[in-house]
């Protein structure tokens, strides 16, 4: 909801995630009480802050296993997984442009 608030992405990618309209605008309305929203159900600045310090967090803990693995070991998970990522999104398993406003993926065929 709070991507959709931001402008990340359109209200319609997130269709597939099974949200009814009542919980849907349930959720606006929380994120209108906590500040977030405004009337018009676009994101003020500390909507946009919040969202921004979300994805900091959400990508430094993402990160942590990589850094792990180590540059060579990561390299080499990230190359086995590769050819799965593409059968998965070639099946149309998964959407090509993301449903959190992010660009749509590139897949590059060996």
């Amino acid at each position: 909801m709070s991507f959709a608030g931001i402008g990340a992405a359109p209200t319609a990618n997130f269709g597939g995630r099974g949200w009814t309209a009542e919980e849907w605008s349930a959720a606006a309305g929380r994120l209108a009480e906590r500040g977030w929203l405004d009337a018009e159900g676009n994101a003020t600045e500390r909507g946009r802050q919040g969202r921004d310090a979300i994805e900091r967090l959400t990508d430094e803990l993402a990160a942590e296993p990589w850094r792990a693995l180590g540059p060579e070991r990561a390299e080499r998970l990230a190359s086995l997984v590769h050819p799965l990522l593409a059968a998965v999104l070639e099946a149309g398993m998964l959407p090509m442009q993301s449903t959190l406003g992010i660009a749509a993926v590139q897949v590059a065929y060996a």
